[in-house]
């Protein structure tokens, strides 16, 4: 099974790769390019030099076989000449015939039949002596009359007395010259031309159709008096640029030009890809490390791939530590029995892992599929949250509503001794007194029944007896030691509606907070206060239950200036106004009163309490209209000078309460 590649970048502290690639290699596209265009440059120049080069030899070759064919020419014409002159040597006189004198010449008839036109023998005074042509000799071909102009050989006749008797005077074809067969692989390369002094074509081999425009040579033709050979190549030497292998090596420039521009387009588009993944790496990465909750990567066999750092301070160990897969972390890597178990869903449950330095860590695990680009599950992914401080919260408020609650109900039975003994305490004084009398009176009474008597002074001792065991479970349950100690507040008043913000949630009320921060604390009774605060709080609640919403709670706390009792120095006041039906019309004193209430369900106990522990306290509590509907509570308290005073009058203020 393949690892996910998440495995080798994720790691906690990874930072995203170097930015970009360097100046150099961002331009390593172009260097096919570059390359390809030096070579083309080097082929160039070596074609150039190589078409120099062999325009150079060609022009040699033409050089040279245009002087070789002058000097091949000029031999013949002087073998021509030596045996014309021969044939003027052997010639006799001339007798009856001399044309057939003439023709029967060997020599004569040698060169007519090689390659003179016709042969005329003249006298020393320049007069036809005879003439033989080619035409009569038998067996040779009629030719064709010659275009332009013919050209002569002269050689002088002579006898034994005089040097010179005449001349022999062949004529001959220059073109036949020109074109003879010996010649043909030269006539098949280059154009021969035999041109006068003035330039104009005397002979040329020129053919229909086939105009020789390469290279060209002249030379003088020694052999003929002003004129000149010209050689002219029947084709032309090509341009070094119009060559083949050139042509190919352009098309496969462009061709690497195109593949160019294409991978030129394709980098930029692994650069756009490259930047989006860095972009999307170092966002991930900033997400990974500022989320709140651990997050984690593991194969399909369990092993850790990945963690924030979230994660790892959540079990105090590092990534590397994690993925190296200690046996010790086995039960942070193996996966729940529910993933298992619905593969394709995203679970979750609630678990402890021991932290390494051996506390145990409250955990809710969240489990669903890793999946890579093809879509195949190649792990799990889950994401931690710790649940730990929040379970010791929920511990703590528990315990807190079990103490407040137990305080509450030790505060009620308090009361209610208390007021029992209040309410007792006079009919028992009276049947103590009653009783006392009757004693007394039987006693002064002559033959009063002695059982009579004693059944009298029983009743008064057993009545005083009663009352005492009332008071003295008043003293035991209604008065506790206050433990007094400075607090503030705003934090408590907090706390108070922390603890009842469910109830405040299931009702629909509103809560709105404005508390001064500027109060000195308060030495107090914590528990007494809050649970005065939590009382008056609850009370606004249940009084809000049967009005429409919106229901809205306001809690103030001040430094009020004008203190009930006319202290110089300002009290701390908590007010809590309701949007409930009010008072009613109802005063203090009688919301106060023992077991009064206006709840169906309510022991009429609430307040008197709240008012025995502020006056406790030395606080007052009052109760009013609210300016816009409902009601107002609020209670204050002395500063700490005057605590110790108020402390002193706790038992005056109790007494007051068990008294009424």
């Amino acid at each position: 099974m393949s690892t996910p590649a998440i495995a080798h970048h994720t790691h906690h502290g990874a930072a995203p790769p170097s930015a970009g690639l360097s100046r150099w290699s961002r331009f390593l596209w172009e260097a096919p390019l570059l390359l390809s265009i030096l070579f083309t440059a080097l082929v160039v120049a070596w074609a150039q030099e190589n078409d120099t080069l062999e325009r150079e030899a060609l022009r040699q070759s033409v050089v040279a076989d245009t002087l070789s064919l002058e000097a091949q020419l000029a031999a013949r014409l002087e073998t021509e000449a030596v045996k014309l002159r021969a044939a003027a040597t052997h010639l006799p006189p001339a007798g009856a015939d001399p044309n057939r004198q003439l023709a029967i010449q060997p020599e004569i008839a040698a060169g007519l039949d090689r390659r003179w036109l016709s042969v005329v023998w003249l006298d020393a005074d320049m007069r036809i002596v005879a003439e033989a042509r080619r035409e009569q000799r038998p067996g040779v071909p009629a030719q064709p009359q010659a275009q332009g102009i013919s050209l002569h050989l002269i050689a002088p006749t002579s006898d034994e007395h005089h040097p010179q008797t005449g001349q022999l005077i062949a004529r001959y074809d220059p073109a036949d010259l020109i074109q003879s067969k010996d010649f043909w692989w030269l006539a098949a390369q280059y154009e021969v031309q035999l041109l006068s002094g003035l330039g104009e074509v005397i002979v040329s081999t020129e053919s229909p159709g086939r105009v020789a425009r390469g290279e060209t040579y002249e030379t003088p033709f020694k052999a003929i008096p002003d004129a000149r050979l010209r050689l002219t190549q029947r084709v032309r030497q090509p341009h070094w640029f119009t060559t083949l292998p050139v042509i190919l090596l352009v098309g496969f420039l462009v061709l690497i030009s195109v593949a160019t521009l294409l991978l030129r387009r394709q980098m930029r588009q692994v650069t756009r890809a490259e930047a989006a993944w860095r972009n999307e790496a170092a966002w991930r990465q900033s997400l990974e490390e500022s989320a709140l909750v651990g997050l984690r990567a593991r194969d399909l066999n369990g092993r850790l791939l990945f963690a924030n750092r979230t994660f790892c301070e959540m079990v105090g160990y590092s990534v590397d530590e994690l993925v190296e897969h200690d046996p010790e972390f086995d039960h942070l890597a193996h996966p729940p029995q529910d993933a298992a178990s619905h593969p394709t869903q995203r679970v979750g449950h609630e678990t402890r892992w021991r932290h390494r330095d051996g506390r145990m860590v409250d955990v809710v695990v969240f489990e669903s599929p890793l999946v890579d680009g093809a879509g195949q599950q190649v792990g799990w992914m889950g994401s931690i949250v710790d649940v730990t401080e929040r379970k010791r919260l929920a511990e703590l408020e528990r315990k807190q509503r079990e103490v407040l609650s137990n305080h509450a109900r030790l505060s009620t039975l308090g009361e209610v001794a208390s007021t029992l003994a209040h309410e007792l305490n006079q009919p028992l004084t009276s049947i103590v007194s009653y009783s006392a009398g009757i004693a007394k009176a039987l006693e002064k009474q002559p033959g009063t029944r002695p059982d009579l008597l004693a059944a009298a002074q029983a009743l008064s001792r057993h009545a005083s007896a009663a009352g005492g065991i009332v008071h003295r479970i008043r003293e035991r349950l209604a008065r506790r030691e206050l433990v007094l100690e400075p607090h503030d507040i705003n934090t408590i008043v907090s706390d108070a509606v922390a603890l009842l913000k469910l109830d405040f949630k299931r009702a629909g009320v509103s809560v709105q907070l404005d508390l001064d921060a500027g109060l000195p604390r308060v030495r107090m009774d914590r528990i007494g206060i809050e649970q005065v605060i939590t009382n008056l709080l609850r009370n606004a609640n249940d009084a809000m239950a049967a009005t429409p919403p919106p229901r809205s709670l306001q809690v103030h706390t001040l430094l009020s200036h004008n203190p009930p009792l006319g202290s110089a120095q300002g009290w701390v006041t908590v007010a809590i106004s309701d949007t409930g039906p009010g008072l009613g019309g109802r005063d203090i004193e009688t919301l106060t009163e023992a077991f009064f209430s206006t709840k169906k369900e309510g022991t009429g106990l609430g307040l008197a309490i709240c008012r025995s522990i502020l006056e406790s306290h030395g606080g007052v509590l009052h109760a009013q209209d609210a300016a816009g509907g409902g009601a107002c509570f609020s209670f204050s308290l002395p500063p700490d000078k005057t605590i110790n005073e108020a402390t002193h009058h706790d038992n005056h203020a109790t007494h007051h309460l068990s008294m009424r």
